[in-house]
């Protein structure tokens, strides 16, 4: 008959153990929203505190530039929170083309102008480095910069 008192015991602490779990969760969230408010999906801010922000804008708030414009998931942004029209959509789409284009052809004249100052040694060396990708960090780095002795080589 001892077996018939251990069974609430159980029971209370499995539902003791599930609402810990559930509390350190909504913990979490609330954490994760407050120290990350661009990752919280669907935050909205009551309205006070949009107009508030539009009054006086910080000095970092700047226009995307245009490399971010110039993106497929800009126009996508376009599309869920200005809702455009088909019309409006491609039109949107065309004028993103187009400015991918020209920015394409603008670094390929740098290119081309950076080349045309360069010794023949130089050019080689500039025509290896293009070949190469170019990864920037998202993310900044402590490691103080490499250096690559003159002629030696920067590849693993």
């Amino acid at each position: 008959m001892n077996d018939w008192k251990v069974i609430p015991t159980i029971a209370f602490a499995t539902v003791l153990i599930f609402g810990a779990g559930v509390f350190t969760g909504g913990m979490l969230v609330d954490y994760v929203k407050r120290a990350h408010p661009r990752m919280a999906l669907n935050h909205q801010p009551p309205p006070a505190a949009v107009a508030a922000t539009n009054l006086v804008s910080p000095p970092s708030a700047r226009p995307p530039s245009p490399p971010q414009v110039l993106s497929k998931d800009f126009l996508q942004r376009l599309d869920t929170e200005i809702r455009l029209t088909k019309d409006q959509h491609e039109a949107v789409q065309k004028i993103i083309g187009d400015g991918q284009y020209q920015m394409r052809k603008v670094v390929q004249d740098a290119r081309l102008e950076i080349r045309e100052v360069l010794t023949p040694e130089q050019r080689e060396q500039f025509d290896q480095l293009m070949k190469r990708p170019f990864h920037k960090p998202l993310f900044g780095t402590n490691a103080p910069p490499a250096i690559v002795a003159p002629g030696a080589s920067n590849a693993p």
